[in-house]
Formats: structure tokens, C-alpha cells, sequence
């Protein structure tokens, strides 16, 4: 190997790390996950600070997909409870105003906007509405945790949630 071929390859690893090293921010890769320095810990999960508006629209959809989904609960007690958590949890008097017409609005156009779909209740959202409902029939009114997301591709999410399959990528098939 030429000392011109040497340095033509070192020099272009050399830009290839440089632009690399730019593009990422936040990665999990560190000098220190490389040599065997301090792990990375994993994200706890985040509480989203809610005022009372997000949390009445959160209660309103949550009841308008219950009522669709066909849980038997009263609406009525169901928006008091919301309107008294958020009494309890210090609310002024005008942001509870705000709250109160922000459910009665997010309840009624859900409510709209779902009416003519047939299959709106699939599996995965009645466990869903199962589950918040239940928590807020127990007065716990408060926003849901967020899990953080993952960063899993390249440049952002992935395109497709497929698995990765070898042999499809190795021999491809023809389009027809």
C-alpha cells in the first residue's frame, strides 16, 4: 500500500468521523460506553406538567370513547368528578370556568366526530379507554405519563414497523 493510498483512506475515515460526529446529538454512544466508563441510564418516565384545560380535554375524550365504546357509567357524575379534582388540586375559579367549557366542547365533538364509524372500538383502544376510565372513576383525574420515544432509525422514526428480514434483503425478489 503507497503512502498517497494511506493517507487518502485516513483522511477520508478522518471527514467520514467528523461528519458523523456532527450529525449526532444525544446519541448512546460515548468515549465512555466505548472504554468502559460510566453506562447510560435509561430515561425515567416524564410526567407531562397538565394545566386544567389538558386535563379536561383528556377526561372529555376519554368519556366520549367510553360512551362509544358502550361503558356503562354516568357521564354527568363522571364530569362532576372532573370539575371537583380540579377543585381540589387549587384551580382558580376562571381556569375552572375554562376547564368546565373545554370538557362540555371536547365531549360533545369527539362525541360528533366518532358517531358514524362502525369500528372505531378495536381491541387495542377499548383497553386503552378501559384503563383510563377505570383510573378516573377512582378521582385520578391527572395527565398520563409519556414514556419518552426512542429514537430507533437513522434520521428519525422509522418508515415502516416491519421486522427486518435477512433474506429479503440479501435476495430480493423481482416487482411485478
Amino acid at each position: 500500500m503507497t503512502a498517497r493510498l494511506r493517507m487518502a483512506i485516513g483522511l477520508g475515515c478522518t471527514g467520514l468521523a467528523l461528519a458523523l460526529s456532527a450529525c449526532s446529538s444525544g446519541s448512546a454512544l460515548t468515549t465512555g460506553t466505548l472504554l468502559g466508563g460510566s453506562e447510560k441510564k435509561e430515561a425515567p418516565v416524564a410526567l407531562v406538567p397538565a394545566s386544567p384545560t389538558d386535563r379536561a380535554l383528556i377526561a372529555g375524550t376519554t368519556a366520549a370513547r367510553a360512551q362509544k365504546c358502550g361503558y356503562v357509567f354516568d357521564p354527568a357524575n363522571f364530569r362532576q368528578g372532573y370539575l371537583s379534582y380540579e377543585t381540589q388540586q387549587g384551580t382558580p375559579q376562571p381556569e375552572l370556568a375554562k376547564a368546565e367549557k373545554s370538557y362540555d366542547y371536547t365531549l360533545a365533538s369527539i362525541s360528533k366526530s366518532i358517531a358514524p364509524e362502525q369500528n372505531y372500538c378495536t381491541d387495542e383502544l377499548t383497553a386503552t379507554v378501559k384503563r383510563d376510565l377505570n383510573r378516573m372513576l377512582t378521582g385520578d383525574y391527572s395527565a398520563p405519563a409519556k414514556k419518552p420515544e426512542v429514537n430507533t432509525a437513522w434520521w428519525g422514526r422509522p418508515s415502516s414497523t416491519d421486522k427486518f428480514d435477512r433474506d429479503k434483503a440479501i435476495n430480493p425478489q423481482p416487482r411485478n
